[in-house]
């Protein structure tokens, strides 16, 4: 699946999402971006890890700007209102824990 995801992502104009696994405490999506694609503000209700595989993206939360790398991870609260733009062709898996408790 993330091989599929990688090879869609130069041509896609939108983010290209995939759930990868689900169950009552945890959700786990890949996201594959083309390069200058930007998620405009959202926020997400629970705890969110991001964990990059390829390229760079930058996430603007208002309170500070990250930009992350191939192999990098960040751990986002939850309610913090953010965007996402791709610095270069990206892929990531965001890892939801729906559990309260923190990674």
């Amino acid at each position: 699946m993330l091989h599929a995801i990688l090879d869609q992502i130069s041509e896609s104009e939108k983010p290209i999402i995939k759930i990868i696994f689900r169950n009552d405490d945890t959700r786990v999506v890949a996201f594959g971006l083309k390069k200058s694609l930007k998620l405009i503000d959202h926020q997400l209700p629970v705890n969110a890890k991001i964990l990059m595989l390829k390229g760079e993206i930058e996430i603007d939360s208002k309170i500070e700007i990250v930009n992350l790398k191939e192999f990098d991870e960040y751990i986002l609260p939850p309610k913090v209102i953010h965007q996402v733009t791709s610095l270069q062709d990206s892929m990531m898996l965001v890892i939801l824990n729906f559990n309260k408790k923190s990674f």
